[in-house]
């Protein structure tokens, strides 16, 4: 049984402990906005001389307090620094460490727990809005912790929640890069696919100049404003001096400042407050849908986020609402896109400000609306992973916030709140999505990867290009690709990705069911061939179409296309697998390195592979497992 004890503040945790840094040293700085309320998380650092201000190590707390930060919850758990490294930041932090009493981890959560909080602010001292924690006066008061064994066990179950909001955060991040290089391929450098898949620009595609524009754009592509895009509406203030415009259960409001409190998130559902019809009608606040883009444009400008459901807004906003034709998805990355040039028409002694006319006039090249429909096709899988992870994260920061004070003063056993952790299992539609609604049995998962093996050999047997290193990549971009779940067994080999047993089999399974027989490296048709295509619509029919994109895009490719294709997405898919930087030059190096048969490939031939990958969507998502090396074969895929 865990043992409760008083203690105070100051026995209990090392405030500011000592760092020695001379002036001038260059090391990480992390602001005061770097930290937000809700993550535990750091959201960057910079590199800078030290000239004062806090010092830490990795596994302190930064706790601000300085009014407002404080009542907002700034708080984190530094874990940027290598170990034995110092690192510096604002004057406004108190630095929290362990001593022989406590832990790091549970101080990080007393720190988030609202006894806590209410102590610091009960000690502050300072003329108003400039108020600022007296560290001593802290320090002396009395607070009830558990022993060790118990503060490690609770800042378990509460660092569990903490990991998984983590981990969506970074898959959304990864998502959101996603979109935006989507976006870029389409309509900046306007490699979008053309009608047979290939980067419309770089494949020799006509272009044309525009004049306003002053270079070159596609063929039958127009110059336009954002006004084209949507209707650009702005919004108001009830009158505060009337409590009955305003409520806690109404319509949406949103403020500027609730979109600073969104800043990492693509969607919101409400602020602070909401407002009453009484005072929707006293301010003529004009309703938004679901959906409407919403753009700060003063104090500061540029924040955005779309509407989960019907919204109202205060005057600090141009928002947009999206004509018929252009898609929230294409008009969100389009205003992102043009930030910088909104941003530039600011105007305003005491804050900037962009006004609706200038918002309405920015030009934008506008490109026809199929190719619109067929962008939004690819990117809005994207944005509702994004929606869906957003709102778990949701759930697992209430969740988490509900426990904090139950735990922390022992009316929860940590028992009971692992219990409460096994309940809040993730929501099944987001795996739904991630699978891509495949839903195949365990005990007909190697049947399905023979289907699928059947559907590639039935739709390229007369390709001149295909090998057997055709056939295996295609299966492995394909089971991928589609996030099909077939029991994967990928590993190096020097072509790339193969699965030795399935490619050593499938000729005799295609043989045995009476679909094809291979014949010097030739497949026949046998009496049971059709039969694939109804096992392919049973198995795989929620895949269809991209499969059948995938396929159209390869069937005129040679081996080596289909071969770069292939190791290009499975050194990509292991870079998102253990969480590392991803750019075009380490995805280049990563190729190189696979084996010493890549370096006839030239860097041209791997970028142009990598347009099309993007400009298709068909950029990796983590699916899957890291591809290693098979320890008996770790030599001869070097070869």
């Amino acid at each position: 049984m865990s043992k409760w004890r008083k203690m105070l503040v100051g026995d209990f945790i090392k405030f500011n402990p000592i760092e020695k840094m001379a002036k001038s040293t260059i090391a990480k700085k992390i602001a005061m906005e770097k930290l937000t309320a809700n993550e535990r998380k750091i959201t960057g650092y910079e590199l800078s001389g030290y000239n004062g201000g806090a010092k830490f190590r990795n596994g302190d707390t930064l706790f601000a307090k300085i009014t407002p930060c404080l009542e907002n919850g700034k708080t984190a758990q530094v874990d940027i620094l290598d170990d034995a490294e110092v690192g510096f930041g604002s004057t406004e932090f108190i630095v929290l460490r362990e001593n022989e009493s406590s832990s790091n981890d549970f101080i990080y959560y007393l720190a988030k727990s609202p006894v806590f909080r209410k102590k610091a602010i009960s000690c502050m001292e300072g003329t108003s809005g400039r108020k600022r924690v007296n560290e001593g006066a802290l320090m002396l008061q009395e607070i009830r912790v558990p022993d060790l064994p118990t503060q490690n066990k609770i800042a378990a179950v509460l660092s569990s929640l903490d990991a998984k909001i983590e981990l969506n955060n970074r898959i959304n991040d990864e998502l959101e890069a996603m979109a935006k290089t989507l976006y870029d391929y389409w309509f900046v450098q306007f490699d979008f696919p053309d009608a047979s898949g290939k980067p419309y620009k770089t494949s020799g595609g006509k272009m044309e100049w525009n004049e306003e524009l002053k270079r070159e754009v596609p063929e039958g592509w127009k110059v336009g404003t954002l006004s084209d895009l949507g209707n650009i509406v702005g919004g108001s203030t009830p009158s505060t001096a009337e409590p009955e415009n305003f409520t806690t259960d109404g319509t949406p409001w949103i403020t500027p400042k609730d979109l600073s409190l969104n800043v990492g998130k693509k969607y919101i559902t409400k602020g602070e407050t909401d407002v009453t019809d009484k005072g929707i009608k006293s301010a003529s606040l004009k309703l938004l849908p679901k959906g409407t883009i919403l753009m700060s444009s003063r104090a500061p400008i540029g924040y955005m986020a779309i509407a989960r459901e019907e919204v109202t807004t205060n005057q600090g906003f141009k928002s947009f609402v999206p004509k018929e034709g252009y898609s929230t998805e294409f008009v969100f990355l389009t205003v992102e896109r043009t930030m910088p040039a909104i941003a530039s028409k600011a105007s305003g002694s005491t804050f900037k400000e962009v006004s609706g006319g200038v918002v309405k006039a920015i030009e934008i090249v506008l490109p026809p609306k199929p190719i619109i429909k067929a962008f939004t096709s690819v990117v809005e899988p994207i944005f509702k992973k994004q929606d869906i992870l957003e709102l778990q994260n949701k759930q697992l920061s209430e969740l988490r916030d509900w426990l904090l004070p139950m735990l922390m003063n022992g009316q929860v056993t940590v028992a009971e709140a692992e219990e409460s952790l096994a309940m809040a299992a993730e929501p099944e539609e987001i795996y739904s999505i991630r699978r891509n609604g495949l839903n195949i049995p365990e005990n007909k998962k190697a049947f399905a990867k023979q289907v699928l093996g059947g559907k590639i050999v039935s739709l390229f047997k007369d390709d001149p290009h295909f090998t057997h290193i055709k056939f295996q990549k295609l299966q492995y971009l394909a089971e991928h690709i589609a996030e099909a779940d077939l029991n994967l067994n990928y590993y190096f080999q020097a072509a790339g990705p193969y699965d030795n047993k399935f490619m050593h089999s499938i000729s005799n399974k295609l043989k045995s069911t009476k679909w094809f027989e291979e014949k010097a490296y030739k497949f026949i048709p046998l009496e049971n061939q059709l039969q694939i295509e109804g096992y392919f619509k049973r198995y795989f029919s929620p895949v269809a179409e991209r499969l059948s994109k995938l396929f159209s895009l390869l069937a005129d490719k040679s081996e080596a296309e289909t071969e770069i294709m292939a190791t290009l997405y499975a050194v990509w898919n292991n870079r998102i697998i253990k969480q590392q930087p991803i750019s075009d030059k380490e995805l280049i190096e990563d190729f190189y390195n696979w084996s010493n048969r890549k370096h006839q490939y030239t860097q041209q031939q791997i970028l142009q592979s990598l347009q099309i990958i993007r400009s298709n969507n068909f950029m990796p998502t983590g699916f899957g497992k890291e591809i290693k090396r098979a320890k008996s074969n770790s030599k001869q895929s070097k070869k």
